[in-house]
């Protein structure tokens, strides 16, 4: 099903003076059919210079994913503690941005639950699935892990089912010192230095069908509401319980004066509508008026809670009967009223809208650019900058329900990865042309995926983590540090479960390292580097060829980038996503003197389908060995399916 092409040139005048000691490098210059004789081959120019970015030490984040469970075993209840095996091996693989508390799960989070004593702690309604969870690992908890790793927090706020004046209270908490309120909250917590988070995001990907909450399933509308507030109807909407929205929790058990709540207060006072098995009740002031067979209930709008009778004064919705709500939900504020409040608290810090819609594997503008609707508004200062998803989504970008083959599970993650790059740098190009100065572009999730239910990945069942994935997210950080994204987070930190996971660990009490976890550690010289990102590029790169798809026929095979870094060291990442072909390239670096020297690191397996477990730990290893350069260009042999860390020392 696929091919290998190489692209045609002629390069000239290259100086072809290597002497190496280790396997990877042709020290006789001669070439094979993978960089044809007489100089052709790809060349990877890299202008030492030109300075694109500084590096970022958060580039290889990661989303923290759930907070429930003790955070999939990440926090040590009993000794209060972050678990000391997970601590090392995330120190290991140079982890340094966590955020918190994840994701579509953490949408509908009260931090205000989730402080002080446990035993004061509330329930939590997991936004994904409306299921109540526990509040253990909280917000105290997460900043203790980053102080063990020296990591740096991000904040996702939830918008859906808080106020601005909330989240800019959990502002204060972080931040505020002793002697406000909060700052001594803080303190009688147990935490009395500020801890100065400077990330938020207002949501997580509330632009997506199924992530709407209060919002309406219109996206004209929903994008105005999420900038500017408002008010929106729900119809037949279950109700539930402050903590629990499960289905089961609209049903009533029976019992003399029974309450629920709607879901999304506050309610316009007399919007609502109550069905109690599909019949509707009457709304009275005081239930202690009405006598015993009076289908009735009271409501507070600001609460959104429905009271029953207990069958003496008021009707007991009989056991059984599902309870349901008609209702206008709000006014509820929106993202410009989040912004002027937290920044009320601490101008110091980013907030940052998470409004990036993507479609076919591709920004959607237009109408539905927060950037250009805030600048319409009038708006363009408020805020600070924006967070992007740009998965690589199978089933969207590709309209696949699953994989042919192994080779097509690689391939297509291949092709993702270009696609998803252009999503980002596009949000960029509509910062810029709409947002203030200093605006920027992060990435707060990313990765391979398939989401929806209709899937099967029998043909590649470890393709999220594979060697496939392993070049899929080098590829990313390299793409995203060419561009100058400041950080991101990778989805996601630790598995529910022991064993191979499409995280970066997997679950306790091992957290057994994934292959990314290994290519994360290899990174972590460049990452943990500082300097600059310099200008590189591969220059008649190879084409691998594929079936033909929404996204492309074929993709590069080469991806780099480059750093200088504060010891004036030249590193060069080079990501071979060729699932079977050594590729040689050649090395021109501009405007650098090498030392004599080239320190080498290589992750790859034996197939771009390996992956370590329990069984094979060191299927996928990192491979450490150095070189000797006798000359400022050299041309490199890079394994198929491999990730190549070239470091060479500069001359004193």
């Amino acid at each position: 099903m696929s091919g290998f092409n190489r692209r045609d040139f002629l390069h000239s005048g290259i100086a072809l003076t290597v002497g190496v000691t280790v396997a990877g490098c042709d020290p006789d210059g001669a070439r094979d059919e993978q960089g044809a004789a007489d100089g052709a081959g790809p060349v990877i120019a890299v202008n030492t210079q030109r300075a694109l970015s500084k590096v970022s030490r958060l580039m290889a984040g990661v989303n923290g994913a759930k907070w429930y469970r003790d955070s999939y075993g990440l926090w040590d209840p009993k000794a209060n503690a972050p678990e000391p095996v997970a601590v090392k091996k995330i120190k290991q693989s140079g982890i340094a941005l966590v955020r918190y508390p994840g994701g579509t799960s953490s949408n509908l989070f009260n931090w205000n639950g989730a402080v002080g004593p446990q035993s004061r702690r509330t329930r939590q309604v997991e936004g994904q699935h409306g299921a109540q969870v526990d509040s253990r690992y909280g917000p105290d908890e997460y900043m203790s892990l980053l102080k063990e790793i020296d990591g740096t927090p991000q904040i996702m706020a939830p918008f859906a089912n808080s106020t601005p004046q909330e989240i800019a209270d959990w502002v204060a908490y972080m931040n505020a010192p002793q002697g406000t309120k909060w700052g001594n909250l803080r303190a009688e917590n147990g935490h009395p230095e500020p801890y100065g988070v400077r990330c938020w995001e207002i949501g997580n990907e509330l632009f997506g069908k199924y992530q709407r909450y209060w919002m309406s399933a219109d996206d004209d509308t929903a994008i105005k509401q999420y900038a500017f507030g408002g008010t929106q109807r729900q119809r037949r909407q279950r109700v539930g319980q402050p903590t629990d929205q499960r289905p089961t929790a609209s049903v009533s058990n029976g019992r003399p004066s029974q309450s629920f709540t709607v879901w999304y207060p506050p309610v316009v006072p007399k919007s609502q509508v109550v069905r109690v098995s599909g019949t509707k009740w009457r709304e009275v002031s005081d239930l202690s008026s009405v006598g015993a067979s009076a289908k009735v209930y009271t409501f507070d709008p600001k609460s959104g809670t429905i009271q029953f009778g207990d069958g003496r004064n008021g009707e007991v919705p009989p056991k059984g009967a599902k309870i349901t709500t008609d209702y206008d939900s709000g006014p509820h504020a929106g993202f410009v009223d989040y912004y002027k409040a937290m920044k009320a608290v601490d101008p110091t810090i980013d907030v940052l809208s998470v409004w990036a819609p993507i479609e076919a594997g591709k920004l959607v503008t237009g109408k539905m650019s927060f950037p250009r609707l805030m600048a319409e508004h009038g708006h363009a200062d408020d805020y600070d900058g924006m967070t992007i998803h740009p998965y690589t989504n199978f089933s969207r970008d590709l309209r696949i329900t699953s994989f042919p083959d192994k080779r097509a599970g690689h391939d297509y993650q291949m092709l993702g990865d270009a696609a998803a790059a252009s999503m980002v740098t596009d949000l960029m190009a509509e910062v810029r042309k709409y947002g203030k100065k200093g605006a920027y572009v992060a990435v707060s999730e990313c990765g391979a995926l398939f989401f929806g239910k209709q899937r099967s990945t029998e043909a590649y069942p470890e393709y999220s983590y594979a060697m496939s994935h392993v070049l899929y997210m080098a590829s990313q950080w390299a793409r995203f540090s060419n561009a100058g994204v400041p950080w991101t987070a990778s989805n996601d930190l630790v598995s529910h479960k022991p064993g191979a996971s499409r995280t970066v660990f997997g679950g306790a009490p091992e957290f057994a390292r994934m292959p990314e976890a290994i290519m994360r550690e290899q990174l972590r010289v460049v990452f943990h580097g500082g300097g600059k990102v310099v200008d590189s590029k591969v220059n008649d790169n190879i084409d691998v060829a594929t079936d033909k798809t929404p996204l492309g026929s074929s993709y590069e095979a080469l991806v780099t980038t480059a750093t200088i870094d504060r010891d004036g060291a030249l590193n060069v990442l080079v990501v071979n996503r060729s699932p079977d072909k050594d590729i040689k390239a050649h090395i021109a670096p501009d405007g650098f003197t090498p030392a004599g020297t080239v320190d080498v690191s290589v992750v790859a397996g034996r197939t771009y389908y390996d992956f370590n477990n329990a069984e094979h730990p060191n299927s996928v290893k990192i491979e450490k060995s150095q070189a000797k350069v006798k000359a400022k260009t050299l041309d490199w042999v890079f394994k198929a399916h491999s990730v190549t860390l070239l470091r060479f020392p500069a001359r004193r």
